[in-house]
């Protein structure tokens, strides 16, 4: 059984090595955050978001691998995404859910 950890707020690069699940925690920030990666990841390590707010994005580029290679802008309370780690800082999104 897994109890998710939650992301500390406006983090860009949120620690995941606590579990597998994770909430997401930026409904009392101004705009939005957008995660670029993950820190202290490792090699084939699969983790869980579980968006908690409207104001979290994600970033294609060198740490995140995103479907189709697009920015992740419309995340919605209650909608997943689901990564893999390559390497320890590469990330592959496997999955996303739109629960709206």
């Amino acid at each position: 059984v897994f109890e998710p950890a939650t992301f500390t707020a406006n983090d860009t690069t949120p620690d995941v090595r606590v579990g597998r699940v994770f909430k997401t925690n930026n409904g009392s920030i101004l705009g939005t955050c957008t995660i670029i990666g993950f820190d202290n990841g490792t090699a084939g390590q699969i983790i869980h978001i579980i968006h908690m707010d409207t104001k979290t994005d994600y970033t294609d580029g060198t740490n995140l691998q995103l479907f189709r290679g697009l920015d992740h802008t419309s995340a919605q309370t209650n909608d997943t995404i689901t990564f893999v780690c390559v390497d320890g800082t590469k990330w592959v999104e496997s999955c996303r859910s739109d629960n709206t």
